[in-house]
């Protein structure tokens, strides 16, 4: 689609939406007039499903289904709501409800294979596809959507050829299908086939609708064979014919399909090289290290051209890099560059704004902003889920500014009740967000995001607030000039490192991260042999992301597994691709694979009480266990670390100097390898340490809430006083409470 028809385009889509948006009012009024009325909520979930909505619309037919339970069409609407807010599992539930109704229903055997796949459960999808396939009255549009997801499916579990013969059958049926001519270039391009591939996309290069996939495949063929050269003038030519943010979604790896971007967001320059390093990133998830070490070692020199003209480049994450062995000053680089970029383009944006900073007046309350797209069933709404609630009310009022539309979460309506203010900036452009927090006369405004996913980066550059501080969701810089303090405590950054940071340390005094204690743990009677384990061996376990398992980590582990006869090393799958490369990289080290095992994500009660299965939580090196290490703690589950140079590889020792098992801290992999063996060896002194943690838990700094809360508390008070005063942002450090009562 050119530049024009996108426009006329985004202009139908814009009036249609007034329109529905108008829609919608009228039957929410409909709804409580008329409370019984199976149509209205119908057309009412509908309408919100269209907005992209997926909680008001899921409110809709949840209404409708208590009215009407085994009505098929609002079921299949629900599943449709349900992928549109990732709400997968409810999704997969509600498509079984629907097949029970009608076995045999074409849609509702798509949207369950589909939702399957989602979910990482690649085998079950297949199963589903080819049941949908044996259907003879099939129609053909139907059939060639099986075929195409059959093929995606072979595809992910690195069966190619077998997914190039069903894509035969799909072209036999529809020679001109795009899907299946982009699949099989895709798959080509995946075998290594390229001049093959190259001739092929050529061909469907040719047609209009093909032109804009057909490149970008041609460009992901060359930046594999390392042609950045030409791929770059590829590149310039869908940018001259293609809006910016289409080559976004096709290529930069930390945005979702669904994802609601602003207009004023600041774009990032789509690069060969920055193409390759997202190929990279993926690779690490699914633990495939085949250049792993060459490419960390050219990382710095291959990223340099790119990052001095253009800033930001999709696919040079610094969030990405953090869990990378990669000097710190160059990751600080990389941080510097992308501020430096947002700020630049926010700079005029910024002079249409004319707010001024509050003070604050005696008797008055500071006015706290959190800003995060992660007020959602997350890692950190896990961590801070109770600390809305126990904010000192008489000295602060909180504001929660959310980047990320109702998960429906019980984490989502526990934050928003708890806060004072809570208000959703989903669909606000940037200068319209900041434009909200100034009038809400903001003293300091807190980002729980950094470089993460959904974080909009451009609010804090356009600087709402006269304090701005980095917190918990980021262990790193940022290397913005409009973030004052970052949230640290004196084991996670240290001294050494302070040089690579532009915002000032505010130190607290137990640990940096803050845990709530009210977590629920369930309680099932989970067994071993239910999850996969064995009864009488030794289970080691680490439910880091993949993006943790690093080379040098599951070296330490291969080592470990080695010397302790019978154990095994309880990991979290994530897809038939990771487990496979890792199965196979133990086996090239002589490790049966089947001493690995691999756990599916569960809900989060489910998840604390599987930790109590284990014996020991093994942690990553480069990247520590962060919320997960706090997960294992609360659970009762030892960890040990290896203390590194960095902030995200120091950040375990911190949390185990606040629950004072210090013990389990070593600073370097010899250590790391004899203390889990003499721990494996000696059941007594793991007992003791267990023991210990059960005891300690609920007295701990690491799990007291209310101690926490009044140290960050103590830390706004003092960077507002600094301010107050007309001094300069400086490293400031909280002394500690001297009892549990918090007093002032």
């Amino acid at each position: 689609m050119t530049i024009s028809e996108t426009q006329n385009r985004q202009a139908q889509v814009a009036q249609r939406r007034a329109w529905l948006a108008q829609e919608k009012i009228r039957y929410e009024q409909l709804c409580e007039q008329r409370p019984d009325d199976f149509q209205v909520w119908w057309n009412l979930g509908r309408i919100n499903l269209e907005l992209g909505l997926a909680q008001g619309a899921l409110a809709g037919f949840d209404q409708a289904l208590a009215l009407s339970p085994n009505h098929l069409d609002v079921l299949i609407a629900k599943i449709l709501a349900c992928r549109q807010g990732n709400h997968l599992r409810e999704g997969l539930e509600a498509a079984e409800q629907a097949e029970r109704i009608a076995p045999d229903n074409s849609d509702v055997l798509l949207h369950k294979g589909h939702l399957l796949r989602l979910l990482g459960q690649p085998q079950e999808s297949l199963a589903v596809h080819e049941r949908l396939l044996g259907q003879a009255g099939l129609s053909v549009p139907k059939r060639l959507t099986a075929l195409s997801a059959k093929v995606a499916i072979l595809a992910s579990l690195d069966r190619q050829e077998e997914a190039l013969a069903v894509l035969a059958k799909g072209l036999a049926l529809a020679p001109d299908e795009p899907t299946l001519l982009l699949n099989k270039a895709a798959l080509l391009v995946q075998l290594q086939r390229y001049d093959e591939a190259f001739a092929y996309l050529d061909g469907i290069a040719q047609r209009p609708p093909l032109h804009f996939k057909a490149l970008a495949n041609k460009i992901r063929a060359l930046v594999s064979m390392r042609r950045f050269s030409e791929a770059d003038q590829l590149l310039d030519e869908l940018r001259e014919r293609y809006p910016q943010r289409q080559l976004e979604q096709e290529f930069d790896p930390f945005q979702l399909p669904n994802q609601i971007v602003p207009e004023d967001a600041a774009p990032k320059h789509i690069t060969a090289r920055g193409i390759y390093l997202s190929r990279f990133y993926f690779a690490r998830l699914e633990c495939d290290w085949k250049d792993y070490e060459s490419v960390v070692a050219e990382l710095p020199a291959l990223l340099r051209d790119d990052l001095n003209r253009f800033g930001s480049i999709a696919g040079a994450e610094p969030f990405a890099f953090l869990s990378l062995p990669l000097d710190p000053a160059f990751q600080a680089t990389v941080a510097r560059s992308r501020s430096q970029h947002i700020a630049r383009h926010v700079a005029p944006l910024r002079e249409t704004l004319a707010y001024a900073y509050p003070g604050l007046e005696a008797g008055e309350r500071l006015r706290i902003g959190y800003v995060s797209g992660d007020f959602r069933d997350h890692a950190t709404a896990h961590l801070a889920r109770k600390l809305f609630q126990v904010h000192d009310r008489t000295r602060f009022e909180i504001f929660g500014y959310s980047l990320h539309p109702n998960d429906g979460s019980a984490y989502w309506k526990d934050i928003a009740q708890a806060c004072d203010h809570f208000v959703d900036l989903t669909r606000l452009s940037n200068v319209d967000a900041a434009r909200r927090i100034a009038q809400d006369g903001i003293h300091i405004l807190l980002n729980l995001h950094g470089y993460t996913r959904f974080s909009r980066t451009e609010i804090f550059a356009l600087r709402p607030a006269p304090l701005q501080v980095s917190f918990l969701g980021y262990p790193g810089t940022m290397g913005a000039d409009f973030m004052d303090y970052i949230v640290a405590d004196r084991v996670v950054l240290t001294a050494e490192e302070l040089n690579c940071y532009s915002e000032k340390p505010i130190y607290l005094p137990d640990c940096y991260q803050i845990n709530d204690n009210t977590q629920p743990i369930s309680s099932t009677s989970m067994t071993r042999a239910a999850q996969g384990l064995p009864d009488d061996a030794f289970v080691f376990c680490c439910f880091n992301g993949s993006q943790k398992v690093d080379p040098a980590s599951t070296a330490l582990w291969m080592r470990i597994l080695k010397q302790i006869p019978g154990s095994v090393l309880w990991l979290l799958g994530n897809g038939e691709k990771m487990m496979n490369n890792l199965r196979a990289a133990f086996q090239t080290q002589g490790i049966d694979p089947d001493r690995l095992v691999f756990a599916n994500r569960v809900p989060k009660a489910e998840h604390l009480e599987r930790h109590r299965l284990a014996d020991l939580f093994l942690d990553s090196v480069v990247y520590n266990a962060h919320t997960t290490a706090s997960d294992a703690l609360w659970a009762g589950l030892p960890v040990l670390t290896l203390c590194g140079q960095t902030f995200p590889s120091r950040v375990c020792a911190s949390l185990l100097f606040a629950v004072r098992l210090t013990e389990l801290i070593t600073y370097n992999a010899d250590a790391f390898e004899r203390r889990a063996m003499e721990l494996a060896r000696k059941p007594d002194a793991l007992q003791e340490l267990r023991q210990r943690l059960e005891s300690a838990r609920l007295l701990c700094a690491l799990f007291d809430t209310e101690r926490f809360a009044a140290h960050l508390e103590k830390a706004f008070s003092m960077i507002w006083t600094v301010h107050a005063a007309g001094q300069a942002v400086r490293l400031l450090e909280v002394k500690p409470l001297e009892s549990r009562d918090h007093a002032q």
